[in-house]
C-alpha cells in the first residue's frame, strides 16, 4: 500500500499539485479592518451558490420533463412525491435568488472600493458579463415549471426584449423559437439553462478565479491626504523641497498624487500593494476559516427560507387566459416598474435603452477611470452614481412589489387543480371553449349551463360514444373514474361552484348590497359585480369576502368571517357561489 506521502508525491510529479496548493492557499491577503475581511468573503459565497444551483440543477433535471405536456406535472411531482424533492426544488429557487443578491453586493463593494482598476480591469469586465449570466439564468429557469406566473412572466419579459430597436423581432424569435411563447420556447430555455449558460458560467469562472489569484485580492481603499507639486505629503512631515527621489530617502508608498503621470500612478500602486500583501496574512488557514463561515451561515439562511416559504407549485400553464396579473420576479421588477413610467413608445427608453446604457458605463468605467484613487471619497462622481443607481434600483423594486396585483393567486381546491391540468393535457379545447376561448365544436364549459347530471358527464368522459348514442361501440378515454371525477370539478367551478341555497342572494344583499350592485339592484360605492363570474373564480370570491386584505392590503372592505366578521364560512361559499354565478356584465356608462 502506497503511503499518504507516496501518493502526494505521484500526484505531484504529474499535475504539480503542489504548485497549485501553493498558489490556491500560501498567498497572502493585505491586512484590513474585520468588516472589509467579511466583505472579502461574498466571492466564496457566491461561487458556492453557484456550485449548490449546479448540484441542485442536476437532481432536479433527473425528474424533469421539457414539454408544456409534462413540465407542471414534472415540477408537482417534485415538489409533491420526489424523495426531497419539495427541499431540493426550494434550495435550487431561494439559492437563484440568494446568487442574485450576493453577486450585486459584490459588485457594488467591487466598485465602492476601487477594486476594478489597473491591473484588474478584465476581472472587472468578466465580473459584470457573469452578472449578465446569473440574470440570464433567472429569466430561462423562471419558465420551467410551465405555470401561469411563468408563463405570463415569460411573455412579458420577451416582449420587453422585443422592444429594441431594428433587431427586437430577432431577439424575440430567438428565445421563442416562434411568434408566441409554446413548445419551442420551453424547449430552447431548457437548453439555455442546462447547457449553453452553465458552459459560459463555467468558463467565464475559470477566467474569474484565475485572474483573482493571480493578480491577488486588492488592498482595502485608503484615503491619501493632498499632495504638493512635488508629489510629497506634506501632513507627514517631509520636506516637499527634497523631491520625490527614493535615493533621497522619500518612501514611494507614502501616497499618490493626482499630478504624476497614470504609468507612475500605477508604478507606485504596484509597489504599494506588494508590500501590503507581504505583510498580511497568509489565505489558508486564515481567510479561509472566514469563508467556510460566511459559507455556512449563507447556507444556513437559505435553508431557513426554504422551510418557512415553500415554493408554490401554482396553477399549469394557461395561454387562453387573459385574467393573469403576469408580474416578474423581485430581481426584474425595477425594469417592470420602469416601463409603467415610459408608456407606448417610449417603452424601449426604459426596456433598452437605460439598461444598455448602464451595462457599457460598467463595461468602461476601468478603463476611463485611470487614476489610481480607490477610496470612494476620493472619487465623488463615481460613488455619487453608484449611490444613485443602487437607491433607483431598490426604489423601483420595492414600488413595483408593493403595487397591487389585478389578479392574486388562489389555490383551487386539489381536484379543481388536478381537472384544470387534465384538461389541458387531454386537449379539450379541440372541441370546447371556455368563456369564448376554443373551439365551438362542443358546448361553452363556462357559459352554456350544464343539461346533464354529474353521473351522465363522468360516463361520457369515459366512454363519450356511450350516452349519446346507447348501444353504439364506442372508443375509450382511458381515463380512471378519480380522474374523471377531478375533470367534472374543473367543469363545475367553471359554471360557479356548484349551486346556491335559496338565502344566497339575501345575504348577499343584506351584508353587500349596501356598497355592490348585482343584477342593478344594490350600492354605487363600490364595482357593479354584475359579471365577476367571468373573471373570478368562486374560490377567489371566497377568499375576498373572508380576508380581503390578503389579496390587496389597501383595500378599505371589511372581512366578513367570524369571530371579526359576522359570516360563516358556509355562508361566505353561499354568497361566493351567488356571485360566480352573475355571467352578466353591466352596460358600460356613457
Amino acid at each position: 500500500m502506497w503511503s499518504r506521502l507516496q501518493l502526494s508525491k505521484w500526484f505531484d510529479e504529474r499535475l504539480s499539485t503542489r504548485a497549485i496548493r501553493v498558489a490556491l492557499f500560501d498567498r497572502n491577503i493585505p491586512k484590513s479592518s474585520p468588516l472589509v475581511e467579511w466583505i472579502y468573503t461574498l466571492g466564496s459565497v457566491l461561487l458556492f451558490f453557484f456550485i449548490l444551483q449546479a448540484v441542485t440543477g442536476m437532481m432536479l433535471a433527473m425528474n424533469y420533463v421539457a414539454s408544456p405536456d409534462h413540465a407542471f406535472d414534472a415540477a408537482r411531482y417534485i415538489s409533491t412525491r420526489a424523495p426531497f424533492g419539495q427541499f431540493i426544488r426550494g434550495l435550487h429557487s431561494w439559492g437563484a435568488t440568494a446568487m442574485v443578491v450576493v453577486i450585486g453586493a459584490h459588485m457594488v463593494t467591487t466598485f465602492l472600493s476601487g477594486s476594478y482598476k489597473y491591473p484588474r480591469e478584465m476581472t472587472w469586465v468578466t465580473g459584470v458579463v457573469l452578472f449578465l449570466i446569473v440574470m440570464l439564468f433567472g429569466f430561462t429557469g423562471y419558465l420551467l415549471p410551465w405555470n401561469q406566473k411563468a408563463y405570463w412572466a415569460t411573455v412579458v419579459g420577451t416582449n420587453i426584449a422585443g422592444s429594441t430597436p431594428y433587431i427586437g423581432d430577432y431577439i424575440v424569435r430567438f428565445f421563442r423559437g416562434g411568434s408566441e411563447v409554446g413548445p419551442q420556447t420551453l424547449t430552447r430555455f431548457y437548453a439555455m439553462h442546462v447547457l449553453m449558460l452553465p458552459a459560459a458560467l463555467l468558463s467565464l469562472v475559470a477566467v474569474h478565479l484565475f485572474m483573482v489569484v493571480r493578480q491577488g485580492i486588492s488592498a482595502p481603499p485608503k484615503r491619501h491626504p493632498e499632495y504638493g507639486r512635488h508629489g510629497i505629503n506634506a501632513q507627514l512631515g517631509l520636506d516637499p523641497q527634497l523631491g520625490t527621489d527614493p535615493k533621497l530617502g522619500i518612501d514611494p508608498k507614502l501616497g499618490l498624487d493626482p499630478q504624476l503621470s497614470i504609468d507612475t500612478q500605477r508604478s507606485r500602486a504596484v509597489d504599494e500593494y506588494h508590500h501590503e500583501k507581504e505583510a498580511g496574512e497568509s489565505f489558508y488557514p486564515f481567510y479561509l476559516a472566514k469563508d467556510a463561515v460566511a459559507v455556512l451561515l449563507a447556507l444556513a439562511v437559505v435553508m431557513v427560507l426554504v422551510f418557512m416559504y415553500p415554493v408554490e407549485i401554482g396553477e399549469i400553464a394557461d395561454p387562453a387566459s387573459t385574467s393573469y396579473n403576469p408580474r416578474p420576479d423581485w430581481y426584474f421588477l425595477f425594469l417592470f416598474q420602469a416601463l409603467k413610467y415610459f408608456p407606448g413608445s417610449m417603452e424601449a427608453v426604459a426596456a433598452v435603452m437605460l439598461p444598455g446604457l448602464a451595462l457599457t458605463i460598467l463595461l468602461a468605467v476601468p478603463f476611463f477611470d485611470r487614476r489610481m484613487r480607490q477610496h470612494p471619497l476620493d472619487r465623488p462622481i463615481a460613488t455619487a452614481f453608484a449611490i444613485s443607481a443602487l437607491a433607483g434600483v431598490i426604489a423601483l423594486t420595492v414600488i413595483g412589489a408593493e403595487s397591487p396585483l389585478l389578479n392574486p393567486y388562489v389555490p383551487e381546491r386539489p381536484t379543481v387543480e388536478e381537472g384544470h391540468r387534465l384538461f389541458h393535457t387531454l386537449n379539450c379545447a379541440y372541441c370546447h371553449a371556455v368563456n369564448g376561448r376554443g373551439s365551438k365544436i362542443g358546448p361553452d364549459l363556462m357559459l352554456d349551463p350544464l343539461k346533464h347530471d354529474k353521473a351522465w358527464i363522468v360516463v361520457h368522459l369515459e366512454r363519450p360514444g356511450e350516452v349519446v348514442r346507447p348501444g353504439h361501440r364506442t372508443a375509450m378515454t382511458g381515463l380512471l373514474p378519480e380522474e374523471s371525477a377531478d375533470l367534472f370539478d374543473y367543469i363545475e367551478e367553471l359554471q360557479g361552484g356548484g349551486p346556491y341555497s335559496e338565502k344566497a342572494s339575501r345575504l348577499f344583499y343584506r351584508n353587500c348590497g349596501k356598497c355592490h350592485t348585482v343584477a342593478g339592484h344594490g350600492g354605487a360605492k363600490a364595482p357593479d359585480l354584475s359579471g365577476i363570474g367571468l373573471v373570478r373564480s368562486v374560490s377567489f370570491i371566497h377568499r375576498y369576502i373572508e380576508d380581503p386584505k390578503s389579496l390587496y392590503s389597501k383595500t378599505k372592505m371589511p372581512g366578513f368571517l367570524q369571530p371579526e366578521g359576522k359570516l360563516t364560512h358556509v355562508e361566505i361559499e353561499d354568497i361566493a357561489r351567488f356571485l360566480a354565478h352573475q355571467r352578466t356584465p353591466a352596460p358600460p356608462k356613457n
